[in-house]
């Protein structure tokens, strides 16, 4: 398992690239017309630049770090030597190496990856092919650079420590005084390159104008580490074991199975350095002598300076390339650390003791993004891991920054089984985000009168009504909040019934995963979203349904739908999952949405207190449920002495219209395993199956005093744009 999440890994590297950039275009003939519209450009740019430069160099931080860069630069066009540049910074390793170049490796490479070049980087590989030499046929000068304590870097890291804010602040820096650099710098990437261009936007000068950050929380505790306060062990888990192994760039490559299918390899990263100026650089790479996949276990250099690392030429070096990788092995590992920092305000590990987990969020840096007024481009996906966070960056933002936001019916990265649910080729829809990155680079790094500006902030795929929708704000202020009440028999509707309470014995084995590949959104993150539609007809078996009679007409739920039930238990805690769900005619019950939320973090604080407990003065929008999750806002035995707690969380932001004759379905969960971390206190040994464990009997009480329902953001037919 942990090499196949080093090659998701490896497939994240290049998301922002994969997912959002466009196919080759025609050069702009002269007189031709100008067309700038949303997923429409064409006109005012042209593919003027035929080649490409790249050499690769260490940039040396504040604090001696060497970090490893890869430029690539325009060539074979007009005469010009400055261009604006766009930066991805990356924990994902900026280029790989196959340390075997033999004619087997090299027709096993042209199969699987198309190219037989034995580094494969942003010109190699053909996902990346195209979008970047497109940008740099349009004349931009693209940067990727690898994060300290990864890919062929110096330095060590802990994931997410405020160091690395620091690193891309001086990177920009850098880049910015370079020969080929014309002062304009943006940022582009998904996940943890979304992440990293807002801590970057936090630390960075002048020269920074814009970013593109995609499927990125505003803050990493409850939006990705511990949603709702319950541990996401089975991501954090697999991940930090596949992030490991790529940052210690381990090598592991099987044609064979490659060709069958099985995509479980991992490349170590193409060193920066060809020290011994042959043309190569698979022999700048140390022998691995116990053919573990790793040389670092090989050498005890530099400690004894007499056991040198070795290399399949025999020739001496200064062994950059090893001594950069004997750095990572002081990375801590993200599991290892996080799966015990249960509140925000929980103290990290040595040598990070003196930094708070705020410090660690892309939300501490928005009140320094905000000073700068840097344009942002928000990119999301309805069945996203981080899509609270994508409305949130936008929201809180557009006041004071230039803001648009883009969010399509995909998973982590984009892609997933909705998309032919819809009637939709995924590939042709998502090439329309193309023509709109293009058009936003082109007017905040080339200044571009292109009217990227004036147009509606915002597109939206609305599902179940044929695709994007412009719209002016968020959340829409023509929503009308309409409450759907848990009613005896299990039912739903807009009016409460018959008072009563309803059990439910906690089944910890249920499981929200689906398809073959056992993905979720949660999952997602790491590369393993669901290859079918994640139907929940036999899991609601499971756990406790309230369903709605057939709906009459169309009903548009575009927004955050919020819970509000009210819970006893006989444990004096536990952990809730909600599920919002489209029940068809025949009784198919598929997942629109979701929340999470432990039981212990009932009561409600501002949201202004996702950035630094509310410290920062910054107004977070837009208003949703925020439970403080520090030490002093949980209470271990919240339903003790009989306690009866209304719990109040959101759900995921959906934009689905239920179509009539269908029913909608909320369902409660006790347990989400193996995904997340069963209760510490009622599953001790995350067992499902232990006998042992304290498996509480819940109600759900539904009364006058109790009216426990959901909140849906209803948008009435014919009110749009």
């Amino acid at each position: 398992m942990p090499c196949k999440i080093a090659t998701a890994l490896l497939a994240a590297a290049v998301l922002g690239w994969a997912f959002s950039l466009p196919a080759k275009e025609k050069p702009a003939e002269p007189g031709a017309e100008k067309v700038s519209k949303p997923f429409e450009y064409r006109g005012y740019t042209s593919e003027e630049f035929k080649g490409v430069q790249k050499f690769s160099e260490y940039v040396t931080m504040d604090d001696g770090v060497k970090l490893a860069v890869d430029i690539y630069l325009p060539a074979d066009g007009p005469a010009q030597t400055a261009f604006p540049v766009i930066m991805e910074y990356t924990p994902y390793t900026r280029a790989f190496i196959d340390l075997k170049n033999g004619p087997i490796h090299k027709l096993g490479r042209k199969a699987a990856l198309k190219t037989s070049s034995p580094v494969i980087d942003l010109l190699a590989v053909p996902s990346m092919t195209k979008p970047i030499r497109v940008f740099l046929a349009h004349g931009y000068a693209i940067v990727r650079a690898d994060m300290r304590g990864s890919g062929a870097s110096f330095g060590w890291k802990a994931d997410f420590m405020p160091q690395l804010a620091e690193d891309g602040g001086e990177l920009v820096a850098w880049i910015a005084k370079q020969p080929w650099c014309d002062g304009n710098v943006g940022m582009i990437g998904g996940s943890y390159t979304g992440y990293s261009q807002l801590v970057t936007a936090g630390k960075a000068g002048p020269a920074l104008k814009c970013i593109a950050p995609m499927m990125v929380p505003l803050e990493g505790y409850d939006g990705e580490v511990y949603p709702g306060g319950i541990y996401l062990h089975g991501f954090m888990a697999e991940y930090s074991e596949g992030l490991t192994k790529l940052n210690l760039n381990y090598y592991q490559l099987n044609f064979g199975k490659l060709l069958l299918g099985q995509r479980d390899f991992s490349l170590p990263a193409a060193p920066v350095m060809d020290e011994d100026g042959d043309g190569r650089l698979d022999d700048e790479i140390p022998l691995d002598l116990n053919h573990n996949g790793s040389f670092l276990d090989d050498y005890n250099y530099p400690a004894d300076p007499t056991d040198e690392p070795k290399y399949k030429d025999g020739q001496k070096r200064r062994h950059i390339y090893y001594l950069a990788n004997a750095d990572h092995k002081r990375n801590l590992d993200y599991h290892a650390w996080a799966q015990n920092m249960f509140f925000l305000d929980a103290v990290p590990p040595y040598p990070l003791q003196d930094v708070a987990i705020y410090d660690f969020d892309p939300s501490a840096h928005l009140p320094a993004i905000m000073k700068s007024g840097i344009a942002v481009y928000n990119v999301g996906g309805w069945f996203d891991t981080f899509p609270r966070g994508t409305t949130e960056l936008y929201a809180t933002m557009k006041d004071t920054n230039p803001s648009k936001m883009l969010i399509v019916p995909g998973y982590h990265g984009g892609g997933g089984p909705f998309w032919k649910y819809l009637g939709e080729d995924p590939k042709s829809v998502l090439k329309k985000g193309a023509p709109e990155l293009l058009r936003f680079f082109d007017h905040y790094l080339k200044g571009i009168d292109n009217g990227v500006e004036k147009d509606p902030p915002i597109q939206i795929y609305v599902m179940n009504a044929g695709g994007f929708r412009a719209e002016s704000e968020w959340p829409l202020a023509r929503q009308v909040i309409t409450d759907y009440y848990f009613n005896s028999d299990h039912g739903l509707s807009t009016q409460a019934s018959t008072p009563g309470a309803d059990k439910y014995k906690a089944d910890f084995t249920h499981d929200a995963r689906f398809g073959k590949k056992q993905g979720n959104r949660w999952l997602a993150a790491m590369g393993q979203a669901p290859d079918q539609l994640p139907v929940r007809t036999r899991k609601d078996k499971q756990c406790l349904t309230y369903t709605s009679a057939p709906l009459l007409a169309e009903m548009e739920v575009t927004g955050h739908p919020i819970v509000r039930f009210w819970v006893s238990s006989t444990a004096d805690d536990g952990d809730f999952f909600v599920y919002l769900e489209d029940v068809d005619e025949k009784g198919k019950a598929l997942l629109i949405t979701e929340g999470v939320l432990r039981a212990g973090f009932a009561p409600l604080v501002s949201n202004d207190k996702e950035i630094w407990s509310g410290r920062s003065g910054v107004d977070v929008k837009p208003e949703l449920p925020w439970h403080g999750f520090e030490k002093a806002n949980y209470n271990p035995a919240i339903f003790a002495h009989g306690n009866i707690v209304e719990l109040v969380f959101d759900l995921k932001p959906t934009s689905w219209v239920f179509k009539p004759g269908h029913s909608l379905r909320v369902t409660i969960a006790a347990a989400d395993w193996p995904t997340f971390r069963l209760h510490e206190r009622l599953a001790p040994d995350n067992d499902p199956r232990n006998p042992a464990n304290i498996v509480p009997i819940i109600t759900v009480h539904r009364d006058a005093e109790h009216p426990s329902r959901i909140q849906l953001p209803v948008i009435p037919k014919g009110s749009g744009l």
